[in-house]
């Protein structure tokens, strides 16, 4: 079980790292913030209580608007936006209801 969920986060990895390569607009430092959260956002992980300190760093130095600029399809095929979202809210830099981040359109509150 171990095994196969390390494997499942080292494919996130590789998928960060390739968007990389593209070089799109903030695409050091967003992917740098992904890959430091990764075990928080990735779609077949379950989500830790809470990230952890480094994945909190690096959102709040970097910041979710260079973040949602990286994300592209292939980036969302590999995380859990919502998950992301979430992430953003407990690392103090909340993303704006309705804002869109890569394709996703941001839930606004009920």
């Amino acid at each position: 079980m171990k095994k196969q969920i390390f494997c499942q986060f080292l494919v996130v990895c590789m998928l960060l790292w390739s968007s990389q390569i593209q070089g799109n607009r903030c695409d050091d430092s967003g992917i740098q913030a992904l890959m430091a959260c990764g075990y928080s956002i990735a779609k077949e992980l379950s989500s830790p209580p809470k990230p952890l300190d480094g994945c909190c760093t690096a959102v709040r130095i970097i910041g979710m608007k260079c973040v949602c600029e990286i994300i592209n399809k292939e980036i969302e095929s590999a995380i859990d936006m919502q998950k992301l979202v979430n992430v953003a809210s407990a690392c103090g830099r909340p993303l704006a209801p309705h804002s869109q981040c890569g394709s996703y359109l941001v839930p606004g509150v009920a």
